[in-house]
């Protein structure tokens, strides 16, 4: 009796900490969406986050049950930004938390408030009186680079007007100059020859024999 009274118990306390929210990673992420068609596994609603975000931690239980709600209906998803910085670049998040809708390859961002009722409603038609933006192509490796040094000539740009000239953004700006004005450097100065450094002639020294 007492045996079965324990499995009872434990099997409650792993069905109060299962999930719905899916986990959502920089590995499976275009896998499990497939983000750029949307059209094998149906709608996405995911909630871009950072673990030490307060207003994400407020979120989270009516984020909770809005995933019990859509069950069979939307995938509810989660992507933990700090830990796939990939995935917030690439959807251009800048503030926690930041919802969006992917549907059919094109990408809709929730603007109300984060109550149940309007995530739930801008899940199932909401998102429909927006103008939707077509979902951003997964970064190539090169890609990523471009979209930092972008960022950072942007920024560099805003440093600058305000008389802050040195900063970490306009020492990125500058690497790429600096790099080039190097290898410029190197390929435009002299190869020295052997002519240039003329031997140097020693009179020579004769030694007595000691007899």
């Amino acid at each position: 009796m007492n045996g079965s009274f324990i499995l009872i118990f434990l099997c409650l306390i792993v069905l109060t900490l299962s999930s719905d929210v899916i986990d959502l990673n920089s590995q499976n992420f275009e896998h499990l969406t497939q983000a750029s068609t949307g059209a094998t596994t149906g709608d996405w609603l995911v909630e871009f986050y950072a673990p030490w975000c307060g207003h994400c931690k407020t979120l989270k239980p009516t984020y909770e049950k809005v995933a019990e709600l859509l069950k069979g209906e939307i995938n509810v998803a989660a992507v933990d930004v700090p830990a796939n910085r990939d995935l917030g670049e690439r959807f251009d998040i800048k503030g926690f938390p930041t919802i969006k809708l992917l549907r059919k390859g094109q990408v809709y961002t929730f603007k109300g408030k984060r109550s149940l009722e309007e995530i739930v409603e801008f899940a199932k038609t909401g998102f429909q009186i927006q103008e939707p933006e077509a979902v951003p192509v997964q970064l190539s490796f090169f890609g990523s680079i471009y979209k930092v040094y972008s960022h950072a000539y942007k920024q560099a740009r805003t440093d600058i007007i305000g008389g802050n000239y040195f900063t970490l953004d306009i020492l990125v700006t500058a690497l790429p100059f600096i790099f080039i004005a190097l290898i410029l450097l190197l390929l435009l100065l002299p190869i020295p020859t052997p002519d240039a450094y003329p031997s140097q002639h020693f009179p020579a020294q004769t030694v007595k024999k000691t007899e």
